[in-house]
Formats: C-alpha cells, structure tokens, sequence
C-alpha cells in the first residue's frame, strides 16, 4: 500500500499535498542530502535522485565519501529538493524532507537500482556494473532515504507561503 500524508501543520487536503510534493520530486533531478558525524560535524552534498510510489528516495554514491561514512554512523538524513524560481522570493516549490538513510542492500538495493534505471535508463546497463551496485562489491553503492516527516511550499498550487508539513505514514 502506497503512504499517505499525515499534515500535521496547515490545512489542505492531503491528495493535494501529495500531488505537490510528487510533482516537485519529478520536476527536479537533484537534491541536497545533509548528514553529521561526530568527527567532521555537518555536511551537505548534491546527488541525482529517484524515487518510488511509496516516498524513498534513491541516490547513488561512493562510500569514500564524508555523507556515505556519516550515514554508515547515523543512519538519519535531511534532504531539500526545490526548484528555481522564476522570480526573487515568488512561486516557490520546495520540498524539505527527513528521516533515515542507508545502503541499499538486496530487495532494497533490486528496488533502488529499478527506480534509479526508470529514471536514468542509460544508468548500470552493463551487466558487470549492475551486479557489483546489487553485491555491494564496487566503490559505489545505490542508497535508500526513506522519508519520515517533510515539509512542503508550493505557492503555484497550494498558496503563498503556505507551508504545509506532514508525517509520512505506510
């Protein structure tokens, strides 16, 4: 069964935020993941996304990487994915999200490679690549964000400076 949105803050129909936050998600290709740990404190990285009907985010990345050893620590993220505006401070679309963040490992590792290839076809086509992100065997790795909570501005659709947050339930 798909998630729902729980709102928590704000007043509109859940379907419709649903609508908003997943035409952001398909209107934007990049997202900002933010991680901790406790040696190198806060850190913040771009990575392509993509993402199932149940709100898990994919992204890939190398585990030599400062938000791969965090998320190794602390498996919590937070992540933005907004699009520019057309205008300095009007119609803005974004999408604030948090919850927890992983490498991806078998059924989650088949499903994050499916959703990362519906959306990048070219992506792991050669049979030796695809196998090493399904082993775990290469130098990157497909990962999960499972989203938990977010929080959603969609001033085209659902209003000026309405922001709406809500939990993420399955």
């Amino acid at each position: 069964m798909p998630y729902r949105l729980d709102i928590t803050q704000g007043e509109l129909p859940a379907e419709d935020l649903r609508k908003g936050v997943e035409g952001i998600l398909a209107e934007s290709m990049v997202l900002t993941l933010a991680t901790a740990g406790p040696e190198r404190g806060p850190h913040a990285n771009l990575a392509f996304f993509a993402y199932d009907d149940d709100l898990v985010l994919y992204f890939v990345s190398e585990r030599s990487t400062r938000h791969s050893a965090h998320l190794a620590e602390e498996a919590r993220a937070a992540a933005t994915v907004f699009l520019p505006p057309p205008v300095f401070g009007e119609q803005l679309r974004g999408v604030q999200l948090t919850g927890g963040a992983c490498e991806a490992w078998g059924r989650q590792a088949e499903a994050a490679l499916a959703a990362y290839q519906g959306r990048y076809p070219a992506f792991a086509q050669d049979p030796e690549v695809r196998e090493q992100f399904l082993s775990g065997a290469g130098a990157a790795a497909l990962y999960r964000f499972q989203v938990e909570e977010l929080t959603a501005v969609d001033e085209p659709n659902l209003g000026r400076r309405n922001y709406l947050r809500a939990a993420v339930v399955r």
